[in-house]
């Protein structure tokens, strides 16, 4: 058995620190796209080396909101309209193949319960006003729906497609003030859909939320 963790052990690293940091700040659109960024102003920002940041901007890379360049920094990258449609259609994909890999059984207690609880957390987001944590339970919503599916693969690449997910959430909700109303009725229906374990109505449903999402 390992040993349990201290509460300081659960602090976030210094690198999940640099990544959070300058990810919300992409994804609210604080950082626009074009503008570059350098590994030491952001850790003397933040007040940690240019290490941790440099491992950020990595990751930052991965999820493709950064393009790195040596020795100058990293770019902040846009999000092209033909990106756009080609994520909400893997998004569609993989998370209808979840659906389906539970073979029209209804969804565990325990998931169905993680639904509702981040439905509520986009209720008190949307009833403050705070846009990226509206943003980031949406993902986490869809993502628990992939997580059901139990596939370790699609959950990984779903996972690295998170932030710019969020980010095309954010930009949703930011220009359209009714977006956060709708996209919580979607969710509501999603999550009925998925607890009775209709992988056809679910699919038609997912694909109507995507393209009521305003996301372009």
């Amino acid at each position: 058995m390992s040993p349990r963790k201290k509460p300081e052990d659960l602090a976030p690293s210094a690198v999940e620190r640099a990544f959070a940091a300058v990810s919300a700040s992409i994804i609210t659109g604080e950082i626009a796209p074009g503008a570059l960024l350098t590994e030491g102003e952001v850790a003397d920002e933040l007040g940690i080396s240019r290490t941790p940041v440099r491992e950020a901007f990595l990751q930052l890379q991965t999820c493709r909101l950064l393009t790195l360049f040596p020795k100058r920094g990293a770019v902040v990258a846009s999000v092209p309209d033909k990106e756009v449609a080609d994520l909400l259609a893997v998004r569609i994909m993989l998370e209808s193949s979840a659906i389906r890999a539970l073979g029209g059984h209804p969804l565990p207690d325990g998931v169905a319960r993680d639904l509702d609880d981040l439905v509520a957390q986009q209720v008190v987001a949307e009833h403050d006003g705070d846009l990226l944590a509206f943003s980031q339970a949406d993902f986490a919503f869809h993502s628990r729906v992939i997580r059901a599916g139990d596939n370790d693969v699609i959950e990984d690449l779903f996972t690295q497609l998170g932030p710019r997910l969020e980010l095309l959430t954010h930009r949703a909700v930011r220009r359209d003030a009714t977006s956060p109303t709708r996209l919580l009725a979607d969710h509501r229906e999603l999550a009925a859909l998925a607890r009775a374990g209709d992988a056809d109505a679910y699919e038609a449903a997912l694909r109507a939320h995507v393209q009521r999402g305003n996301y372009g």
